[in-house]
């Protein structure tokens, strides 16, 4: 996003450009930037973002909880700095928010335009991070600020915010938009009946792309599968952590990148984790006929024996699949080791069994073996998938077990009742 000319002016400068028309002195703090907030029973949202993440799901959790809320879509993040600023600044003045929500901070620009009129306007901002937190906020300027609070959907996270200035963050894992995912919603399949499945990206594609495209060569290019083999095992969170305890000559050279280029790295190094680390599980599934649905990457890493079906759109079609396939198969990113991807909500969501890692954080969510299963390593897959195809009493009882805790606690009315009443906490007036 390029700033404008008045970045760096005076509140009083910044008002003028968001009022071309007006004339006359203007005041320090401007009146449509001075009302209370979380004064009244329910709440007000403005929220923000350039693309669709969990915007649908917090819209309908808000329309559900009786809260006002508004989405500001920030069309492009090369948009004039000046336009977004006014854009904010007529949100502000139409809704008058109790806060501003985002997702992974997309909506804020990189410069720190946008923090600093929310903090001129006293108005707190919270921002949900469903992706590494490491490779987001640091490109983001100035957002250490009190208005700010973070939402972790991944606990290992919380510290690693902490330590670096983020006092206010908090645990708040993803859930399920039961309105999307619910059972019998089987719509339109091209795809037969399965008794299992995974759906997920190979991360082959990817992890090739986003090293070209941060033109990374020499030994880190040549290192990136060894490092990404030593990440997967390893209880490191950051790749750099990693590389600066392990391996030094490495981190000497990572630490002649550019920090585009360094993000961009560390974002190859887990996608390429990940990568090994499913088609090591999915592998597994061979002897059960299993439908794998994703890029056209697995054709070319998985080999034969597998039915391979090209991506399905989340929202229109993901949820028919997970209804027509029996057992849904999860190997979550190895970004989120110890945390909870989507598919843990959204297949018990649709009354069907889930067949899942044991995270260090799912039993604080779900009971493994009453709600769904969990392996602990390769081994046990073969076993969980014979136990349920032998046992149809046992499958149904799970789950119908899965899909009434997921209503009861996992939806995103739940999630969206929390965020809310953190933030309420945080920033009550008078408090």
């Amino acid at each position: 996003m390029k700033l404008p000319d008045w970045f760096d002016c005076e509140p009083a400068e910044r008002y003028r450009t968001a009022h071309p028309n007006s004339s006359g002195p203007a005041p320090s703090r401007p009146a449509w930037q001075d009302y209370p907030k979380f004064i009244q029973d329910s709440s007000t949202i403005l929220l923000v973002s350039t693309k669709d993440l969990l915007l649908p799901e917090i819209q309908n959790a808000a329309d559900r909880l009786g809260y006002a809320c508004q989405t500001l879509r920030i069309s492009d993040s090369t948009m004039d700095a000046g336009k977004v600023y006014r854009m904010f600044v007529h949100a502000i003045k139409t809704i008058r928010p109790d806060f501003v929500l985002t997702v992974n901070h997309l909506g804020l620009d990189r410069e720190g335009l946008i923090v600093k009129l929310l903090e001129q306007c006293r108005l707190p901002f919270a921002s949900w991070c469903v992706d590494s937190p490491h490779l987001i906020l640091n490109q983001y300027a100035n957002t250490r600020s009190h208005w700010l609070s973070l939402f972790m959907w991944d606990a290992d996270y919380l510290p690693v915010v902490r330590q670096a200035g983020f006092k206010r963050a908090t645990y708040l894992p993803l859930g399920v938009d039961e309105t999307i995912f619910s059972p019998g919603n089987t719509g339109e399949s091209p795809l037969p009946p399965a008794f299992v499945s995974f759906v997920g990206n190979s991360m082959a594609i990817k992890t090739a792309s986003v090293l070209e495209r941060h033109r990374i060569n020499g030994a880190l290019l040549k290192n990136v599968d060894h490092l990404a083999r030593v990440f997967e095992k390893s209880s490191h969170v950051n790749v750099r952590d990693l590389m600066a305890e392990q391996f030094p000559s490495l981190f000497s050279e990572f630490q002649t990148l550019t920090d585009e280029q360094a993000y961009g790295y560390e974002t190859g190094v887990i996608w390429q984790a990940t990568g090994n680390y499913r088609r090591e599980m999915v592998k597994q599934l061979k002897p059960f006929n299993p439908v794998i649905v994703g890029d056209p990457g697995w054709q070319k890493v998985i080999g034969n024996g597998y039915t391979v079906h090209r991506e399905l759109n989340y929202y229109q079609e993901l949820p028919w699949f997970y209804n027509v396939s029996e057992v849904n198969f999860n190997a979550t990113s190895r970004q989120m080791k110890g945390g909870l991807n989507q598919r843990v909500f959204d297949v018990p969501a649709c009354r069907r069994v889930l067949l899942t890692d044991h995270t260090r954080q799912l039993e604080n969510l779900m009971e493994p073996g009453k709600e769904l299963l969990a392996y602990n390593d390769a081994d046990e897959i073969g076993y969980w998938l014979n136990r349920v195809k032998s046992d149809p009493a046992y499958y149904h009882q799970v789950a119908e077990n899965g899909y009434r805790r997921v209503l009861a606690e996992h939806t995103y009315t739940h999630r969206l009742t929390d965020l809310v009443e953190t933030m309420r906490r945080h920033y009550r007036e008078g408090t």
